[in-house]
């Protein structure tokens, strides 16, 4: 493919005859000829598709599930209502199983019980030719669609094919484990069945919110992570706090244990835990446990792969699209291909459907002539337990492997007065038990670079500091900022007071 890299805008739209969804006079819907072909409907997908054929082009999308994914229906929506439920049931003292009946209606209904037919009619109103099946692209600028209900279509983009078909869940090669009940969090998610015993496998994000859902609810839940601490990707003291947590609802946290093979044994499962190898023995020790199911969350891989996207000269590495600034992908030189775009979980970057949503307006803006460009840094990670983890940017071990000089500052939450308050008003509330607290990571000029946070509400009044990283403030402005009293974001004042203190800006 040619290199586009010098174009400044190389999807930049061309003139259409009208304004009506659809209109383009580069396309013509009646022999499958769009403006956009869009493979791939979730959240970044769904946004692009419906978002262009409002604003006049005709656009066709392709989709073998779920019309707006997985977040709607198989995860974000269903396992939130589910943690809600579960602190419910930790307080209220209702009957476990009425309370998980209940519990499993509500999400159900919130997930409108795998039914995408609104969002579908919602997408085809607003202009967009809707194709149920699977697409891949059999020539440049052609697709080609094995229809669910049988049969083949083909479609024809003349602007830009949009790629965000997501990602699957990653299940281990394990000895025995095909052979056991298992659960990935779709099927979790889905499913009306609460195990006596479960066995989650992974302590990424998803597999702390469903230990504690599932503890919540009586079942014995060990949850099972090979590194050091919990959400391996963040800093040991987040992780260890919300360990603690965990703990505190019933759930036992092996970390630095591996599962290295399970077996059925009377009607449940046996699994062979190892602990990680200590120094004097050279091995760890190896244990067993037995439990009802397996729940099966160690990670996803990016469904790139099989879409025909070597015909277009586009690199897919295990999946994976890479893209540019502009979400366009690139060739295995790092060129951007002409007309190309991905969006969401298949560029890999970071598994949100707020990433995916952003990629989506940073493809409409280039479709619309802007330039906004992907902004990274700022993405915060949510993990929705209670107490909720909000972090940002680097974290102090990423900030050190970057070479950076790398100044922190920590602060706890249970110190502030809306802690006080809300213990006194709720003495068994989410701020009455447990550590919580926010730390700042900078380097030795006072450049902002990350922050963690662990406490009652976090996921909330932590977003200041994704701005801040995302305006590129410096400590002294994060210090300086006034916040409300008394409000959680408090904590963060005394750790950016003592920030900018420490990088030579002080600001008291």
């Amino acid at each position: 493919m040619p290199d586009t890299t010098s174009d400044p805008n190389p999807t930049a739209p061309r003139p259409t005859d009208g304004s009506s969804p659809g209109s383009g006079t580069d396309a013509d819907t009646a022999t499958g000829t769009f403006d956009l072909v869009v493979l791939g409907l979730g959240s970044g997908g769904e946004y692009v598709a419906s978002t262009a054929a409002r604003r006049g082009l005709s656009v066709a999308a392709v989709e073998s599930r779920l019309v707006g994914g997985e977040c709607p229906f198989l995860a974000c929506v269903p396992s939130k209502v589910l943690l809600l439920a579960a602190a419910r049931a930790r307080r209220s003292g209702t009957a476990l199983a009425d309370a998980w009946r209940e519990a499993v209606a509500a999400r159900d209904e919130a997930a409108e019980h795998q039914d995408d037919s609104d969002k579908a009619d919602d997408l085809e109103g607003s202009g967009v030719l809707l194709v149920r099946g699977r697409g891949r692209v059999s020539a440049p600028g052609t697709v080609q669609v094995d229809l669910s209900d049988g049969g083949t279509r083909t479609l024809r983009w003349t602007r830009s094919l949009v790629v965000g078909t997501g990602a699957a869940p990653v299940v281990p090669d394990l000895p025995g484990l095909a052979d056991v009940p298992t659960w990935t969090s779709d099927e979790a998610l889905t499913s009306p069945d609460l195990p006596r015993r479960l066995l989650v496998l992974g302590g990424g994000a998803v597999g702390c919110e469903l230990s504690q859902v599932y503890a919540s609810f009586g079942v014995e839940v060990t949850v099972v992570e090979t590194s050091g601490h919990l959400l391996p990707r963040e800093d040991p003291w987040v992780g260890e706090a919300l360990a603690e947590h965990l703990a505190g609802a019933g759930v036992t946290v092996r970390t630095g244990t591996s599962l290295e093979r399970v077996a059925s044994v009377d009607g449940g499962v046996r699994a062979t835990l190892r602990t990680a190898a200590d120094d004097e023995s050279g091995e760890g020790a190896e244990e067993h446990l037995e439990v009802d199911r397996v729940l099966v969350v160690t990670g996803r891989r990016p469904n790139g792969a099989d879409l025909g996207l070597d015909l277009l000269g586009v690199d897919v590495q295990d999946g994976a699209v890479g893209v540019d600034d502009r979400c366009r992908a690139l060739d295995g030189d790092g060129r951007a291909v002409d007309g190309v775009v991905a969006v969401g979980d298949v560029t890999n970057l970071s598994p949100y459907t707020h990433t995916a949503n952003h990629h989506a307006r940073v493809v409409l803006s280039q479709l619309a002539g802007h330039d906004v460009r992907r902004r990274d840094a700022g993405i915060p990670r949510a993990v929705y337990t209670e107490p909720p983890v909000f972090s940002v940017g680097l974290s102090e071990a990423a900030a050190r492997e970057a070479g950076h000089d790398v100044v922190t500052a920590h602060q706890d939450v249970t110190e502030t007065a809306r802690a006080f308050v809300e213990r006194i008003a709720s003495p068994d509330g989410p701020a009455a038990h447990g550590p919580a607290g926010v730390r700042l990571v900078a380097d030795a000029d006072g450049r902002f670079l990350g922050a963690a946070a662990v406490g009652p509400h976090a996921d909330s009044w932590a977003g200041e500091l994704a701005l801040a990283l995302t305006a590129g403030l410096p400590v002294h402005l994060l210090a300086e900022h006034v916040r409300a009293f008394p409000s959680w974001s408090e904590a963060i004042t005394p750790a950016a007071l003592d920030l900018a203190e420490r990088v030579g800006h002080p600001v008291s």
